[in-house]
């Protein structure tokens, strides 16, 4: 995960709850779904909030971090929605309306998981491991073969456009890491590289060693 920064509301949302004040998510226009959509893309840099691969438009959905039979006070409140990918089994599709301790919208969302260059993850505490085995994120290879795989597949490809065999990154100096890692953080027109939050958070436990 990457912890998201939400903004302000679509203006096309505000308009329609401005008419609709009793009205509810599922009553939701088509034109201002996919305006909430957008704006959730954009705040993510074009990843998808849990697994962080590449998404766009038509290949996301809305996702209540407070699912809306939880929380149906929520279900128009942009705080609480964020674009999941459409992978089924896994994020928002595998999730379904299970409570998460650990979610996106917070900051210890890049502290609590630790990836592995393998494609694994794993939970520094309880509410991680949680979050993690909700969304199945792939704590084991055989929780979700697709999304480790597809992960270590693209890690190792950023790793290489460093000229750099992925098994030699933990011999690496701290201003290499240094450098990579602003890379790595810095959109190119708006997004993201697909999977670099999980390179980010390999090479801050790198650069964290004693």
């Amino acid at each position: 995960m990457r912890k998201i920064n939400k903004g302000i509301e679509p203006e096309a949302l505000t308009r329609w709850k401005r008419l609709n004040s009793t009205l509810r998510y599922r009553d939701l226009p088509v034109e201002e779904s996919r305006s909430i959509r957008s704006a959730c893309i954009s705040e993510q840099y074009g990843l998808c909030a849990y697994c962080c691969q590449a998404i766009t438009i038509d290949d996301a959905h809305n996702e209540h971090i407070e699912a809306q039979d939880r929380a149906q006070n929520r279900t128009l409140d942009l705080s609480n929605i964020i674009a999941s990918c459409q992978r089924s089994h896994q994020c928002g599709h595998g999730r379904g309306t299970r409570a998460l301790p650990l979610t996106p919208l917070m900051d210890e969302c890049e502290t609590e998981l630790k990836f592995y260059l393998s494609g694994l993850v794993k939970g520094h505490t309880d509410r991680a491991n949680t979050s993690i085995e909700a969304l199945n994120l792939g704590h084991t290879e055989e929780s979700n073969r697709g999304l480790v795989g597809a992960r270590k597949t693209l890690v190792d490809a950023l790793i290489y456009t460093q000229n750099l065999p992925p098994d030699e990154l933990q011999n690496e100096d701290e201003d290499f890491l240094g450098l990579l890692l602003e890379d790595l953080q810095t959109p190119d027109a708006g997004r993201l590289q697909p999977f670099s939050p999980v390179l980010v958070n390999v090479i801050r436990h790198l650069l964290a060693r004693p």
